[in-house]
């Protein structure tokens, strides 16, 4: 919890998971390294640069709310360095994060009076059998939006709104803006990777929220 929280904030990770039950949310450990489960705090790297993306340990669970994420788990892994490196999937800049003790992190409620947080919607991510929804508020569709005005690649935007910070990419980190992308993920049960779905989903305009 020392990474989640201020030092003066005295929670044991038993606590913090009896609140999150209490408010009849669901606390989770997923085994199998995705980045809608999973915040990387540590990367060490394995032997093979292609070596898959194994947990070492977790740092603290994740919780959801039904289907809905609410505060992913945060995990040490052992990786390649073809899909995360050390020095930028572990510190390079957080977005959509309110406050993390061990690396840059930027929110839009930050720096805008003291009534900001409670004034900023929320990023809301979901899973539905395979398939994760990313950001489902967001104005651009990565499955159909090329836009390149913000400088970064279309594979780097991906990085960003999936992961919430870069993992591979070494380009300047901390101004920059994913808030408005959004994507829809297919996950392969075999590998753990995931891949774009093309076509509009149904349910991510369901999910849009009114007006």
């Amino acid at each position: 919890m020392r990474f989640l929280l201020r030092e003066e904030v005295p929670i044991s990770l038993e606590e913090y998971a009896a609140f999150a039950e209490a408010l009849g949310m669901t606390v989770l450990k997923p085994q199998q390294f995705s980045p809608f489960y999973h915040e990387v705090v540590r990367v060490e790297r394995a032997a093979s640069p292609f070596s898959p993306v194994a947990i070492v340990e977790f740092e603290w669970p994740c919780v959801m709310l039904g289907n809905m994420m609410v505060s992913r788990a945060g995990v040490r892994v052992s990786a390649g360095a073809q899909l995360l490196v050390a020095g930028i999937a572990d510190a390079s800049t957080l977005y959509w994060t309110y406050l993390r003790s061990n690396r840059p992190h930027q929110d839009l409620s930050h720096g805008w009076g003291r009534n900001s947080q409670w004034r900023t919607e929320f990023r809301r991510d979901f899973v539905v059998g395979d398939t994760f929804y990313f950001n489902v508020d967001g104005k651009k569709d990565l499955a159909s939006d090329d836009d390149d005005e913000s400088g970064l690649t279309h594979g780097e935007r991906v990085e960003l709104v999936t992961h919430r910070c870069f993992v591979r990419c070494g380009k300047p980190h901390d101004d920059l803006w994913p808030y408005d992308d959004r994507l829809v993920q297919r996950a392969s049960p075999a590998s753990g990777e995931v891949g774009i779905t093309r076509k509009n989903s149904l349910f991510s305009r369901l999910f849009s929220r009114a007006g």
